[in-house]
């Protein structure tokens, strides 16, 4: 029979296997690195995204022969970007609130998916300056929906505050999968 070991004693031993198999913690200058946004790391192909999407021209389809989905205010453009592939799409919004600088946000993507993907990195560009005003992950919900809960800075809430889901938004998106994160 084996003696028994203190569980104390058992844990101290575990946590220095831990320990020892853990990898080194990074440098400060990784982790500051790593906090920063993609644009920075890839200025030219995100200037080249951003010409891009301000190229894309609405088209509204008034007269279809076979009319889609019912469509409720404008529609804001997008720039689909895959491992494999740059689409050009737009996205329907669906539901827009800010409220105590906090953005409640949910979108259907026009363009189908080879495969929905479960989340998405979304980069909102402003129309006038076209520089972004915020990156954030879109999370799959139901009926192929994206949302998105994020802190705004505070002079974006402010301005964007008094928009309704049936206004033109001030914004364009480059929407990322999450195979081409960087």
């Amino acid at each position: 029979m084996k003696p028994e070991i203190p569980i104390g004693q058992l844990l101290r031993w575990r946590l220095a296997e831990a320990e020892a198999d853990a990898p080194a913690a990074p440098r400060a200058a990784r982790l500051i690195a790593l906090a920063r946004p993609w644009w920075e790391f890839w200025p030219e192909q995100f200037q080249s995204m951003v010409e891009r999407l301000g190229r894309i021209q609405v088209a509204y389809a008034h007269a279809m022969a076979e009319p889609g989905p019912s469509r409720v205010g404008h529609p804001v453009l997008a720039l689909l970007i895959r491992t494999t592939q740059e689409l050009e799409t737009s996205v329907r919004v669906l539901y827009l609130n800010i409220r105590e600088g906090r953005l409640r946000f949910r979108f259907q993507v026009d363009a189908p998916f080879v495969q929905e993907q479960n989340s998405l990195d979304v980069t909102f560009v402003c129309n006038e300056s076209q520089r972004p005003v915020l990156s954030t992950n879109a999370s799959l919900s139901v009926d192929n929906e994206y949302r998105i809960d994020a802190e705004l800075p505070e002079e974006i809430a402010r301005v964007w505050t008094p928009l309704k889901v049936t206004d033109p938004m001030p914004f364009r998106l480059i929407l990322r999968t999450e195979m081409h994160r960087g």
